[in-house]
């Protein structure tokens, strides 16, 4: 809104002092969505109208303040366009203090869960009574849902709030979404792990190289020929995984095994699970055995993988464009205790769930089945919420009386919607 509308009064009236409304001279409808600074009274206040008369002097004030900002924001990021703008995409979140605090406080308590599992994992031995309870005691993986309507800031909540603490922790937020124009099985799951294999393979380095090194050594020893056809279908980006980076080979100058050599070599009958498997569109493949193979597959590559890191957020975002397969998977992954370090984070929007009856269904399913589930909702921004937000991006006190009025209007104009 400051952006859109605040800039070009400003320029209007610097052209023309005498206009008082820029867009007195459109000839045709008034545009939509067009911000007017209301007349201030004596007092400061603002007028009950949103659309009262324009006070020159005042407006203007306003409006360089804008311009001021955005000129500043401009020279900070070497524009190379002659037309200043203000920079808000990389900006604090504002008002969702105490979401981002329960986002956290799960984050840590996933940390302090694997400290736990690996003092206990150290101490026991195979056939000891300790092993034996730990192998009795039932266990889900975490997960968090974060609801709220469309612009509200679901993923930037997530991101913003996960993304750095779960770094300095040494983990990994891998993130996937589904997409309404391409209703394609898995797609939302497939996206997110083909950003974890980029930063695995971007980040081969110290302790991550060993990692993933003995990662692929795991996966090339427990994974079978059929196994490998399974995930090359469902999962192709996840092949990377069972190979050694390009630079790897490029060093050692060696041959070493690929896919094709260390595994689907071996002499291990093939069993085609038919022709649903053979392209990730139709990667959902029919009949309750078929389907369990395939879940039973993904999970054990999972616990691998997260075997292999400090810790892995799956974000899976658009869950209300999601389909049956992908709902069926994740839950028998939050279901399966033995997948270590794994924290999974869903977002959708909650006026369009209704539409999408299976993931209703599969939210109830879990709560029946005492899962614990951190359901956090998020609506518009309150006007306190806003006023931070105008500050950070004009660069100015939150407590400012000309930020404070901007921050009125724009909350009016957009109903707190970030």
């Amino acid at each position: 809104q400051l952006q859109k509308y605040i800039l070009p009064y400003h320029h209007a009236t610097m052209s023309d002092p005498r206009r008082e409304d820029p867009f007195a001279s459109h000839t045709g409808p008034r545009p939509r969505n067009v911000v007017t600074i209301p007349a201030m009274s004596s007092d400061s206040s603002l007028s009950a109208s949103m659309g009262g008369s324009i006070l020159p002097s005042r407006s203007l004030m306003m409006s360089s303040m804008v311009v001021s900002a955005a000129e500043s924001s401009q020279k900070l990021n070497a524009a190379s366009s002659s037309i200043a703008q203000l920079r808000i995409s990389n900006m604090n979140l504002h008002g969702r203090e105490d979401e981002i605090k329960l986002l956290r406080g799960k984050l840590r308590e996933m940390a302090k869960k694997g400290k736990e599992d690996n003092n206990t994992a150290a101490e026991d031995d195979v056939g000891s009574p300790s092993s034996a309870n730990k192998s009795a005691k039932k266990s889900f993986n975490n997960m968090i849902l974060v609801e709220g309507d469309a612009g509200t800031g679901k993923s930037s909540l997530i991101s913003k709030g996960l993304g750095g603490p779960a770094s300095k922790l040494g983990y990994i937020l891998a993130k996937g979404k589904f997409d309404d124009r391409m209703r394609c099985p898995l797609s939302g799951f497939s996206d997110a792990m083909a950003n974890l294999v980029k930063h695995i393979e971007k980040n081969r380095t110290g302790k991550m190289k060993i990692s993933a090194a003995l990662m692929r050594d795991k996966l090339q020893d427990d994974f079978n020929r059929e196994e490998l056809e399974q995930i090359r279908s469902v999962l192709p980006e996840c092949v990377g995984l069972f190979e050694s980076s390009i630079d790897e080979r490029r060093r050692t100058k060696v041959a070493l095994p690929s896919l094709s050599e260390a595994v689907l070599e071996r002499d291990i009958s093939f069993s085609s699970l038919g022709s649903a498997l053979r392209r990730r569109s139709s990667a959902v493949v029919t009949g309750k055995e078929a389907i369990s193979r395939t879940q039973f597959t993904i999970r054990r590559l999972l616990k691998i993988i997260c075997s292999h890191l400090k810790g892995l957020v799956l974000f899976i975002d658009n869950l209300q464009w999601s389909d049956k397969a992908t709902l069926e998977l994740l839950r028998s992954i939050v279901l399966d205790g033995e997948i270590p370090n794994l924290l999974i984070v869903g977002a959708y929007r909650e006026d369009e769930v209704p539409d999408n009856l299976q993931l209703a269904s599969y939210i109830q399913d879990l709560e029946q089945m005492n899962v614990s589930i951190t359901q956090i909702k998020i609506g518009n921004l309150s006007a306190d919420g806003v006023c931070p937000f105008v500050a950070e991006a004009l660069g100015m006190d939150d407590e400012d009386d000309n930020v404070k009025t901007l921050a009125n209007i724009t909350h009016k104009k957009t109903e707190g919607n970030p």
